[in-house]
């Protein structure tokens, strides 16, 4: 019995830590189970490091972005999770008060090279997570973004409803829109400059 419980607390620390290096993402919109994901993609001509840097800026986003046109870190390092690193988000859904501050601040809990996700996570009452991948296309040269909120638990049904999903995916399509134009942009100006 000694032994056994020893192997599942080894098995269970084991995936503790693994799930820190790793994050199991959706890859395309056939993968999507339920009804509370809203999935969208793009693809941009530029590097997933071009892309992940400009989308990184927080600083910059009010000048490209029209849906959260401010993010700031409250606290912690968003390259340092261990620092639990929290945002502040205003968004702007075209509703009459906005732009508006989002009513719960975030907690980064992915930032690897390929992707960034920033969530909510309320034990069994809400789990909001909201990725961002950055897949290399054309031999690195461009990059394919998925884009999607996945939202789990008791409150998910009142908050993500059938209006909600389709509100969050014109939204998230032109969030898409606007970093892709950001960053084809800087490309565009590095060609003609040479």
């Amino acid at each position: 019995m000694k032994n056994s419980s020893a192997i599942i607390t080894f098995f269970l620390m084991s995936q503790l830590v693994f799930a820190e290096r790793t994050y199991d993402y959706i890859k395309n919109g056939d993968e999507i189970k339920g009804k509370r994901t809203v999935y969208t993609e793009i693809n941009i001509n530029a590097s997933p490091e071009i892309v992940k840097k400009k989308f990184l800026e927080f600083d910059k986003w009010s000048k490209w972005c029209r849906v959260i046109p401010q993010i700031k870190v409250l606290n912690g390092d968003i390259n340092n999770l261990e620092s639990k690193p929290k945002l502040e988000l205003t968004l702007d859904f075209g509703r009459k008060k906005d732009p508006q501050k989002a009513p719960i601040n975030p907690i980064v809990t992915v930032n690897n090279k390929e992707v960034f996700v920033w969530g909510i996570y309320n034990g069994f009452l809400i789990k909001a997570e909201h990725v961002f991948v950055f897949e290399p296309i054309n031999g690195g040269k461009g990059t394919h973004l998925i884009h999607y909120e996945r939202m789990r638990g008791m409150l998910s049904p009142f908050i993500m409803t059938k209006k909600m999903k389709v509100t969050m995916t014109e939204h998230y399509n032109i969030m898409n829109q606007d970093l892709k134009k950001l960053c084809e942009n800087k490309i565009n100006k590095k060609i003609n400059k040479k």
